[in-house]
């Protein structure tokens, strides 16, 4: 997982500027661990290359529909606020399949088991 954070950090550097130092503490708490927080994974999702977002707006609150595709897994992020500034809730499919379902309704926890599947296949972008 080390050369996943490593290339997330290369990438996110390069891409991001002044936020750098932002990812690299998410990553760096991440770094040597299965479990994360929802922040962080969120942080990363949000900063990466690919990831497509969708803003919509319903009775003046701004929503966001956050998706990235990186090989069989397919990971979908709702946000609320125009800086995503709450989390509702994150999926990891892989093949259709729900790996992890995160709903911050629901969520006594705010850190997920990220899959060892996942980070192989992000450290695939980095």
């Amino acid at each position: 997982m080390n050369d996943f954070l490593n290339g997330l950090w290369k990438q996110a550097k390069k891409k991001t500027g002044k936020w750098a130092e932002t990812v690299k503490a998410a990553l760096q708490r991440m770094q040597g661990t299965e479990h994360i927080t929802i922040h962080d994974l969120a942080t990363v999702l949000l900063l990466h290359p690919e990831t497509q977002i969708k803003q919509e707006e319903y009775l003046n609150l701004i929503f966001n529909d956050c998706y990235l595709k990186l090989n069989k897994f397919e990971v979908y992020l709702e946000t609320k606020g125009k800086k995503h500034q709450q989390i509702l809730g994150c999926r990891i499919m892989k093949q259709g399949q729900p790996l992890i379902h995160y709903q911050s309704y629901r969520a006594k926890d705010d850190k997920i088991a990220l899959p060892s599947e996942v980070s192989v296949s992000l450290s695939h972008y980095s």
